[in-house]
């Protein structure tokens, strides 16, 4: 009767002793599968064999960014809040400290890119160590055109452990609905797209501009280079 007491206390101790070596395993695993936020860049080409751009791009890092700030982004409000607050200021599209971590990527991404290569970025600004704020979309060069894609703009995306984001795996893909669109601030060298054109050159249509890049860079270097009274 003792030797079958100690031999259940054993087992007991057995089964409390793989209980908790599966309770630190599953959590260890709870806690790696979520990443902390983190301020990051990423940069990458995404060939596409249906289309072609004006691919590889020589633009400086100094040009891309005259471009990108001059890039607004007006958010939609509705009939009450414009009423309450009226409509809603556009903001940019990166401000400066973003705007200098991403120009370089992406013009170094432009000069690389193939002919069937269009350019991704995504811009994750860390809030907390359980949220990040994340501008995403896509970029490319064709013929007289320099078109931004837009699918996130300062999107919240909130680190839950134990579930994967996918706004870094896909960041052509709003992770929440947004409405709004993109503008420039020298309107004179927007260049009206046609719709079956964008939907051609992507598999979806999110909030687009195309800016005639080669005539604002040149008004640009004109202005410098006038003299001042």
């Amino acid at each position: 009767m003792i030797r079958f007491a100690n031999r259940l206390g054993g087992a007991r101790l057995l089964i409390a002793a793989c209980v908790v070596l599966l309770v630190a395993a599953c959590d260890f695993h709870y806690r790696a599968a979520a990443d902390l936020a983190v301020d990051e860049v990423v940069v990458r080409a995404i060939p596409n064999a249906m289309s072609a751009y004006d691919h590889p791009a020589r633009l400086s890092a100094q040009e891309l960014a005259s471009i990108l700030q001059e890039v607004r982004v007006q958010f939609t409000s509705n009939w009450l809040q414009r009423l309450i607050t009226g409509p809603l200021e556009a903001v940019p599209l990166f401000d400066e400290a973003a705007l200098a971590r991403v120009a370089s990527p992406l013009a170094e991404a432009l000069v690389h890119a193939g002919a069937h290569d269009r350019i991704v970025f995504y811009v994750a600004q860390r809030r907390a160590n359980d949220r990040r704020d994340v501008t995403s979309g896509t970029l490319f060069v064709k013929g007289r055109s320099l078109t931004i894609a837009l699918a996130n703009h300062q999107n919240r995306v909130d680190v839950v452990p134990g579930l994967m984001a996918y706004d870094r795996q896909a960041p052509e893909v709003a992770v929440a609905p947004q409405r709004f669109s993109l503008v420039f601030d020298r309107n004179e060298f927007v260049i009206e797209p046609e719709p079956e054109a964008i939907d051609k050159l992507l598999d979806a249509a999110p909030p687009t501009l195309m800016v005639d890049y080669a005539q604002f860079l040149q008004h640009k270097s004109r202005s410098a280079s006038a003299p001042r009274n």
